[in-house]
């Protein structure tokens, strides 16, 4: 373990872990390389399965070595993770839950997942140029594979993406694949793009490191190309240690690593009001996933809602189209749209744009939730039920899930 630095909030990578040695060394090379980016930060990584340490003894270690210094030890847990399927949502919160049970006072903030971030979009680009070689682009087909989850949100983000990466690249076609869990396969995505005539096939393999997903997309190219003798299938390199994926690891420790301060403010805790909304305005800024779950809730409470965003989730545009008391700004926010607004949740995915709402809201003293930074904002929204006429509320430290576990434990013991 390197020296704990003084000054920075150290920062555990939690990994998913390979048997694959040049995946494991490809990792670590990594994990360098993000060191390099956050000089004086101490980086560490952590795996959830096959390679040690585990994610929960990296960041007791971290967390240990730093009481030494304070009796309130923190630390800021990235996961090295493209999309939020059961390691990111499950496996490794639980993971943190044990590592910093360990160290008494002990806290970790969590950052978010990968994603969809232009700079790994381009590495994809270049992974899809690289591989089609001498082939025209615009007479390739493509296959987008990713590692298939049973999070539906998850794998609807990753076809998503292929449809980013057929905007971004030229190529005549991309269709999304799984390499597990859930379909299409890879072999019935290459029988697809042949049955439309296509004869030129690349494979972009949307994973991180070498290891046995890289080897199955292989295995299974290699044999679907012997029964298929009058295509050509090429398969692109995962994406590897680059510059590009250590520049969005080290946004998403600056995203939450101000969260783990230790200021009196960042350490008091919140007082929990109930807010009459009937008739009062309420700021959404985004139109995304986020706000499609908090604009129901605000309606229910008679609020009239006023969301800014270029662009609304189906659902939300149809409660706007069938007249629910929604104001759309179809456009990008401007300090103007608090005008009014006794409450404000700031939501889109550009963390720039949520930190200029939650600083404007402060500005014109309006509560602001932000929802890709809870401690950043100045108000937090509970996990919220109802059952027998009570409203049961949970706030909880930066872990939604442990939130709703909660709730639903005391809405067991309401109905007892």
């Amino acid at each position: 373990m390197n020296e704990p630095a003084t000054g920075h909030l150290p920062l555990v990578l939690a990994a998913h872990g390979t048997r694959d040695p040049e995946g494991v060394a490809t990792c670590r090379a990594f994990v360098d390389r993000v060191r390099r980016h956050l000089p004086g930060v101490q980086v560490e990584e952590g795996y959830v399965e096959l390679v040690e340490p585990p994610i929960a003894d990296a960041l007791a270690d971290v967390l240990a070595a730093r009481k030494r210094d304070a009796e309130d030890p923190r630390a800021v847990v990235v996961p090295l993770m493209v999309g939020t399927g059961c390691h990111v949502q499950q496996d490794i919160p639980e993971a943190i839950a044990e590592g910093t049970a360990r160290v008494p006072g002990g806290h970790a903030a969590y950052g978010r997942p990968l994603g969809h971030d232009p700079r790994l979009l381009g590495v994809l680009r270049r992974r899809l140029v690289e591989t089609a070689a001498d082939w025209p682009l615009a007479e390739t087909a493509v296959v987008l594979l990713g590692r298939g989850t049973k999070v539906p949100q998850a794998n609807a983000d990753h076809a998503a993406l292929a449809r980013l990466l057929l905007e971004d690249s030229g190529v005549a076609t991309v269709l999304p694949a799984y390499i597990q869990v859930t379909s299409p396969s890879l072999p019935a995505a290459l029988d697809q793009l042949a049955t439309l005539g296509h004869r030129r096939i690349v494979v972009v393999p949307n994973f991180l490191f070498p290891g046995m997903l890289r080897t199955w997309t292989h295995q299974q190219s290699a044999a679907w190309m012997q029964d298929h003798p009058g295509v050509e299938v090429r398969v692109g390199e995962v994406i590897g240690d680059c510059d590009e994926l250590a520049e969005v690891v080290a946004e998403r420790y600056h995203e939450v690593a101000h969260e783990c301060g230790t200021t009196a403010t960042g350490d008091a805790p919140v007082y929990l009001a109930g807010l009459r909304l009937h008739g009062r305005t309420v700021l959404v800024v985004g139109g995304g996933h986020v706000a499609e779950r908090r604009v129901p809730r605000l309606l229910e409470a008679g609020a009239r809602v006023r969301i800014v965003s270029p662009e609304l989730t189906p659902r939300l545009a149809r409660l706007h189209r069938d007249g629910a008391a929604i104001d759309w700004q179809e456009r990008t926010f401007v300090d103007d749209d608090l005008d009014g607004a006794w409450y404000a949740l700031a939501c889109t995915d550009d963390p720039t744009v949520n930190e200029h709402v939650v600083d404007v809201a402060g500005r014109t003293t309006t509560f602001c939730v932000r929802a890709d930074a809870a401690r950043c904002g100045t108000a937090w929204t509970p996990a919220v039920e109802r059952a027998g006429g009570l409203a049961v509320a949970v706030v909880g430290d930066r872990d939604p899930r442990r939130s709703a576990q909660v709730r639903d434990a005391l809405l067991r013991a309401l109905h007892e």
